[in-house]
């Protein structure tokens, strides 16, 4: 279980989890530091990018600058509460998943989150294996299912499966490395830049300033080429990438 003091070890819970078929980012809007640094750890680890603020208005300041594909939100908040930034983004038309994280289990205080326009309620304490399942529910909802494989050359990405091959041999990647090569396989042949990356593969954590695009994608090449496989992945000198068959 993980407690609202955030003790719990998330970590130990995620490692057999099933992992999103494609980069999702979300908003934690919670203002217990431990429980957000916990949930932070966690929903990474599952291949998440995750923006965390601590009030209701920061929220609506993040959502004024990023995109969000699912919002997890407390209603205990310093400020304006929880339910009142839900009520605010459904009256204009944010159609937004919403997931409500809080220790307000009362039956009047479920039935007025989800009247509010909440998708789903989870009390505090919860386990965390059953929040990543809910959030993978509602993420579900808005995406259409599909058994595509991509493939480029001898490459292959299952992106159900979690499985990458070259040559019919498995390559063992992490779930950032796995994130960027979905990106890369799904505009194969385009050129995609760092800051495409950044914006589609990362949070608002990353260090802006740092060379974290070019070292990632440095390992995946490293195991996508090693053993003298052709080389795929391509750097274009100030631009950014391609993956596809052409000479460097």
């Amino acid at each position: 279980m993980v407690h609202a003091d955030g003790s719990s070890k998330v970590l130990e819970a995620v490692q057999s989890l099933w992992y999103p078929t494609e980069i999702m980012r979300l908003l934690v809007v919670e203002d217990d530091r431990a429980l957000v640094a916990a949930l932070y750890d966690g929903l990474s680890a599952q291949g998440f990018a995750v923006d965390c603020v601590d009030s209701a208005e920061r929220a609506l300041d993040a959502f004024g600058i990023n995109p969000y594909d699912l919002l997890v939100l407390d209603l205990g908040l310093p400020g304006s509460d929880g339910l009142s930034l839900l009520r605010r983004l459904r009256e204009r038309q944010d159609p937004i998943p919403v997931l409500i994280l809080t220790a307000r289990g009362g039956v009047s205080d479920r039935v007025a989150g989800l009247d509010g326009g909440a998708d789903d309620y989870v009390q505090k304490p919860f386990a965390f294996p059953e929040l990543v399942a809910r959030i993978r529910a509602l993420l579900r909802r808005g995406i259409p299912v599909a058994a595509t494989v991509f493939s480029i050359e001898d490459l292959e990405l299952d992106p159900v499966r979690f499985e990458v091959r070259r040559g019919g041999v498995p390559v063992v990647l992490t779930a950032k490395e796995f994130a960027i090569l979905e990106y890369f396989m799904r505009h194969a042949g385009e050129l995609v830049t760092r800051t495409m990356l950044l914006e589609h593969c990362w949070d608002e954590s990353y260090d802006g300033l740092s060379n974290l695009v070019d070292v990632h994608v440095s390992r995946l090449r490293r195991k996508l080429e090693g053993g003298g496989r052709t080389p795929l992945l391509h750097t274009i000198r100030g631009a950014g990438f391609i993956l596809g068959t052409r000479s460097r």
